[in-house]
Order: C-alpha cells, then structure tokens, then sequence
C-alpha cells in the first residue's frame, strides 16, 4: 500500500471505507434539512397516492352530475316551470296525507293516480256548484300529500341503491327511469286537448295535477334532489 509520508490513512481497508460511508449518510440523513427534504418528498407522494385514488374512486354525489349524467335527456321549459309550483303545504288535508298513510280515506284517489286517460267522472254533484268544486280542490289537496310522501319513501329506497350497487349500476337505472318518465310526460302532452276546464273541470284539474308531478318527478331525479 502506498502512503505518503506525513499523511495518516484514515480507512486502511475496504470494510473500513464502506463503515464510515454510511456511518456519514447516517450523520447527513438525521440533519434538520435532511428532515425536511424528506419529509417533503413523503408528503409529495401521499398527496400523489391521494389524487390518483380519488381519480379511480370518485364519490357519487361528486361524480353524477346532471349534465354528465343526463345528457341526451334535456329537459324543457315547462317541466323547469312546473317543476316550481308550489305545493298547497298549508292545506290541512295536505298536511295529513303527507304525515302517514292512513291518516286519511283515500279510497277515492285510485282512479286519479293513474296515467291519464282517466274513466270518466261518476260524481252526480253539479260541477258548476261550490260543492264540487270544493272537493275537487280538496281531492287535489290530498293527492299532494300523498305523493309527496310517496316520493320521500321512494327516496330513501334510490338512496340505499346508490350507496350499494356501485356509480355504473346507479347511473343506468336513473337514466332509465327519468327516460320512461320523459316518455311518459310526452304521451300525457299529447292528450292535453281532451281535458276542458268548462266541460270537466274535475278530470281538467287532476289531468293538471298528474302532468305537475310527472314534471316535478323527472326535475327531482335528473338533478339527483334525493341525494341532498
């Protein structure tokens, strides 16, 4: 081995070298600056690890937005406009058949929650009376409770679906269903000229109330309302 004179070999062997090489990363890694480069460069790649799972993962209320979700399925002016009535919510009768089932006999209503056409009016009542107009406007009352409380109940049910079944799952049977309702809503449309305030104002307000709550029914799934 050669070494000069005057000058003390610090490592005389190999293994010496290598001992104090990493004794010397050791010394530089527990530095303050070493900490903090290190802790940067962790923290970079929690953040990368972060972005790319949320990417692959993203949740359903964040991804199912209506105009990704809906897209070939625009809604038009009036749906928007009756979509925004307001219910008769401080109408006693309104009130009941929202609050529970049998709060109230709705024997009467099965003929006016159907699709219309509906079988014509068996009432023997004048229909220009106050009393029948009265009950017309008190069946209306009723039957918005009751779909509304229909709808709260249905609500919870799609909620469950889309926290179990997975966004692609959820996604195809929304899309179906506000699919068969915009189908729905233009049959209903087309039949609007059978339906005539003067001649029967019964079946005119009900043919009014079911195309009301086809619109707020389509308005409430495309823009997702029951994941609110």
């Amino acid at each position: 081995m050669n070494i000069k004179m005057g000058h003390r070999a610090k490592h005389l062997t190999n293994a010496e070298r290598q001992s104090a090489k990493q004794e010397g990363v050791h010394k530089g890694s527990s530095t303050p600056s070493a900490k903090l480069t290190r802790a940067t460069l962790d923290h970079a790649r929690y953040l990368s690890r972060r972005t790319r799972k949320e990417a692959n993962h993203p949740s359903i209320e964040s991804s199912l937005q209506p105009a990704k979700l809906l897209a070939l399925l625009p809604l038009d002016s009036e749906i928007e406009h009756l979509a925004s009535v307001p219910l008769p919510d401080s109408h006693p009768l309104f009130r009941e058949a929202l609050r529970k089932a049998d709060a109230l006999d709705e024997s009467d209503l099965g003929r006016w929650k159907v699709e219309p056409p509906f079988f014509e009016d068996d009432d023997a009542s004048d229909p220009y009376s106050h009393q029948y107009l009265h009950f017309t406007q008190s069946l209306a009352s009723v039957l918005h409770g009751v779909r509304l409380r229909k709808q709260n109940e249905r609500d919870v049910e799609r909620r469950t679906y889309f926290k179990m079944s997975g966004k692609e799952a959820a996604v195809r049977v929304l899309r179906a269903e506000v699919a068969d309702l915009l189908t729905g809503w233009e049959r209903v449309k087309a039949i609007c000229t059978y339906y005539n305030a003067y001649h029967n104002s019964r079946e005119c307000s009900m043919y009014q109330h079911f195309i009301q709550w086809q619109a707020r029914t389509i308005y409430h799934l495309y823009h997702m309302k029951f994941l609110e």
